[in-house]
């Protein structure tokens, strides 16, 4: 019953109330003890008590029999107390300890009846001695009261009326003591998990309005801050654990003290709104009373209990007692719904959801000899703290309860009941086995943002905290990252977790998964942040049918990650990358079955990656290669010297025709000198002043080209394209060189040696190195040519020869760079004559000078 409920039961629970409250007149300032004389009929005796604020009070045992159950329980944890049960007390003494005073029982009957006392007060007994009471009816808040002088039963009957509020103080005050003796059990208690001292703050703080989280692995420092300046704000920038706070806030650093402290109230009001909690009585009290709360802690071995108060000096002529107050719920036994957490491991405190009813979950704490139960009816006891604020149940198992599916079994006073659903028992997971799926390993790409990836290899259901750290960095910190399990925490077997990786600011090289169970070691996984993959800019591969082998050169990044590409039909290989790997050299050999227009997706194997990307359409099957079979060139008529098959003059306009094999409607030739880049485009069908390309059929290509823009020593090529389905090889044309033009022959003296002097004229004659009648020698032309004034390029160049061997002879030259002679059209002038008997050799038979010039062969290559 809350306290707005007792306000609404009217007068009666009023005067229960304030009976409680008063009927502790005490005799006395403070207890006291007689250290003489035996001790009492009492149990063996504890060690020194203490409290962790205040100071002991009386030491205890209260229990309730109950017919026909034979063992008393103890009185803080009964759930009924009904007519005909009995309340058993027994002082706890330490050795040669006597217990002065007198104790008494107040209680407020559950049900008001017409004709009965609204509030029951006991006759106070001797509190030196074990004592019983006989509960008359049913009851629903009981207080204990003790007074080291004695009570007067009397004073406190005729006292109830004066103040209709007073039981509201006396529930509140009820409630209160529960929720701080919950607190400071579970603070003074080192074993106490993080979740069951927040629960049992929580708790405490909610009778103030207040909400409260305590992190039990912060420093005590911190702790002790969390609790202060949540409970009084101006207490915020306070360090409870420095000297002079303390000695301003009268309390030590425990946080238990300090829980126990805002109980009694503390001097400078550490309470929400700074009202202290103390429950003050003086001011209904008759003069020279004073009544002081008290709070209960277990003894060892469920001994009894310690109840604490505050002993410090009552003012003069001032009494004191202490007061101890406990509801009686008097509810059914509760139903329990295990929610769906409900896998736990041994050797663990675990926190299980549970279903249960408001009244019945309000004081499930009351519940007790918790065990699980196995298939075979076998009872394992377990330690079981409810968890207020999270309306769960933690689950202490010790290490040697086995794996297996159990039924969570209690008792409420003397009633079993069991839980509805399992508990299940399950190992943690060693995360020996783990690993990244292949896929997710290969989707961490350093700088690309937020990546889901998956973990598997074991049971990740008890999964707590991932952090992910780089290794090989001593500076690195772990970092928490976000995960999802498929079912949730402790929610049964999970073959794999996801983990959301942000790799905006991560590197390419080694890191780890830190992950953590609720047993808090740290389990380690291995992968790699990979660097992003390389990048190929000329895609797609062509390569021609027709041909074993074909080269190609892959452009792009980070192509020496690379470590194989595969594709149907073709075989790939790969040379090694230049120094930044911007290229790198691929042999493509083709096998049988592929057809040109085929496009072939590509497998690329990467460094560190388990699968290959795959490059769709990256290989283009082609049809042949196009093919200049062969050339036939038209050489300029009126040349003076000889040409060899495979030069032509340059100046000239070249005419040609070629045979193409291969050809398609996108084909164009291309002319360039050889080992010269630039190069001239031309597509059949285009005729300007310097070039025309005409397609006369299928395989042949007429072409005329002016010359006049070549260098001579031009090697000209001709590759016909068809497009990105590839090109042919280089064709040679011909050798573009400098022709002399010889417009003058004569003879024009004769030298010292009585050779003939001759003077040529023309264009271009330093390009003659030797001259002579015979093509099996010649003779050196030792000077230069020199400019005909007045004409422009024209040019003379005198010669020497001896007289020719037969009347007109042909005159040979030797152009810089031969090594055989050229023959010329012209003959030894008429003035000249033979050197010896006439005779025409075969090779030099030249027709009379009447006749015109014999035509010029097309010398060998």
């Amino acid at each position: 019953m809350e306290p707005h409920d007792i306000l609404k039961s009217g007068m009666p629970l009023r005067l229960l109330s304030l009976a409680l409250a008063t009927v502790a007149l005490v005799a006395a300032q403070n207890p006291s003890t007689t250290p003489d004389g035996d001790s009492s009929d009492t149990a063996t005796a504890p060690p020194p008590l203490t409290c962790p604020a205040g100071a002991p009070v009386a030491a205890v045992d209260l229990r309730v029999r109950s017919l026909p159950n034979p063992d008393p329980l103890p009185f803080q944890t009964i759930n009924h107390l009904s007519e005909g049960d009995t309340l058993l007390y027994n002082p706890v003494l330490r050795p040669h300890e006597k217990r002065p005073g007198e104790v008494a029982l107040v209680m407020v009957p559950e049900k008001r009846e017409a004709g009965k006392d609204a509030l029951i007060v006991t006759q106070p007994k001797a509190a030196g001695t074990p004592q019983q009471w006989k509960i008359p009816r049913t009851i629903s808040l009981a207080a204990f009261v003790y007074g080291a002088q004695g009570l007067s039963k009397k004073k406190v009957e005729g006292f109830l009326s004066q103040d209709d509020l007073l039981i509201a103080q006396l529930a509140d005050y009820a409630a209160k003591t529960a929720q701080t003796e919950a607190l400071v059990e579970a603070l003074e208690n080192t074993d106490s998990s993080a979740a069951s001292v927040n629960a049992a703050l929580s708790g405490f703080a909610s009778q103030y309005g207040l909400a409260v989280q305590i992190d039990k692995t912060a420093p005590p420092a911190v702790q002790a801050q969390t609790l202060f300046a949540t409970m009084n704000p101006q207490l915020a920038t306070y360090n409870p654990l420095a000297s002079s706070t303390a000695e301003r806030v009268g309390q030590t650093a425990s946080l238990a003290t300090a829980a126990a402290a805002l109980f009694f109230g503390s001097p400078i009001g550490l309470a929400a709104g700074g009202t202290a909690m103390l429950l003050d009585l003086r001011y209904i009290a008759f003069p020279g009373t004073q009544f002081r709360s008290s709070f209960a802690q277990p003894l060892a071995g469920d001994k009894g209990l310690n109840l604490c108060g505050q002993r410090t000096p009552a003012p003069p002529h001032t009494r004191v007692a202490y007061i101890w107050a406990v509801r009686i719920p008097n509810t059914r036994t509760p139903s329990i719904q295990i929610g769906p957490a409900s896998y736990i491991p041994p050797g663990q405190k675990t926190s299980v959801p549970v279903q249960v009813a408001d009244p019945e979950w309000k004081y499930l704490q009351r519940s007790r000899n918790w065990g699980l139960l196995n298939d075979k009816g076998q009872k394992t006891p377990v330690k079981v703290l409810k968890l207020g604020n999270q309306k769960a149940l933690e689950l202490d198992l010790g290490k040697s309860v086995a794996a297996g599916d159990y039924k969570l079994q209690g008792f409420w006073d003397w009633t079993a009941f069991d839980a509805e659903g399992p508990i299940h028992v399950r190992p943690l997971s060693t995360f020996q086995n783990v690993r990244l799926e292949p896929k997710s390993q290969d989707a961490l790409i350093a700088k690309a943002g937020k990546t889901p990836v998956t973990l598997v290899g074991t049971d990740f259901e008890f999964a707590e905290k991932v952090q992910l750290k780089k290794i090989g960095d001593e500076f690195a910190t772990p970092q928490p990252v976000r995960f999802i399990l498929p079912k949730g925490l402790r929610e049964g077997p999970q073959t794999h977790m996801d983990v959301q990786v942000d790799t905006a600011d991560l590197d390419a090289g080694n890191y780890e998964f830190l992950i953590s169970q609720q047993d808090g070691k740290n389990h380690s996984v291995e992968f790699n942040v990979l660097p992003s993959p390389p990048r190929v800019d000329d895609l797609p591969i062509l390569a021609n049918t027709g041909l074993s082998t074909q080269h190609y050169v892959l452009k792009g990044a980070r192509l020496d990650l690379i470590s194989k590409l595969n594709a149907a039909g073709v075989k790939f290989d790969l040379g090694p990358a230049n120094q930044d790997a911007s290229e790198r050299n691929l042999t493509v050999q083709l096998q049988a079955g592929l057809k040109p227009g085929a496009a072939v997706p590509v497998e690329e194997y990467v460094k560190n990656r388990s699968a290959p990307l795959i490059l769709d359409d990256a290989l283009q099957i082609t049809g042949p290669l196009p093919v200049i079979a062969s050339s036939k060139l038209s050489v300029p008529a009126g040349l003076e010297i000889a040409l060899h098959t495979d030069e032509f003059p340059a100046g000239y306009t070249l005419n040609g025709m070629l045979d193409v094999r291969n050809m398609s409607s996108k084909s164009t030739l291309e002319l360039a000198c050889s080992g010269d880049p630039a190069l001239h485009q031309l597509r059949p069908g285009e005729q300007t002043s310097k070039y025309s390309l005409q397609q006369l059929s299928q395989d042949q290509l007429f072409l005329s080209y002016d010359t006049s823009d070549l260098p001579a020593g031009c090697g000209l090529q001709a590759i016909v394209s068809n497009g990105r389905e590839g090109k042919s090889d280089p064709y040679t044309l011909a050798h573009i060189i400098r022709i002399p033009s010889i417009d003058g022959f004569d003879v024009t003296g004769k030298s010292a040696d009585a050779l003939n002097i001759l003077t040529l004229t023309g264009r271009d004659l330093e390009m003659i190195d030797k001259v002579g009648w015979d093509p099996a020698g010649g003779i050196e032309s030792t000077g230069l040519p020199s400019a005909l004034p007045g004409q422009g390029q024209e040019q003379s160049l005198t010669v020497n020869l001896p007289d020719p061997p037969a009347p007109h002879a042909i005159l040979y030259v030797w152009l810089r760079g031969d090594m055989a002679a050229r023959p010329t059209n012209l003959y030894a002038p008429a003035s000249l004559k033979p050197a010896g008997p006439a005779s025409t050799p075969v090779s030099t038979a030249l027709p009379l000078p009447s006749l015109p010039p014999p035509s010029l062969p097309q010398l060998p290559n």
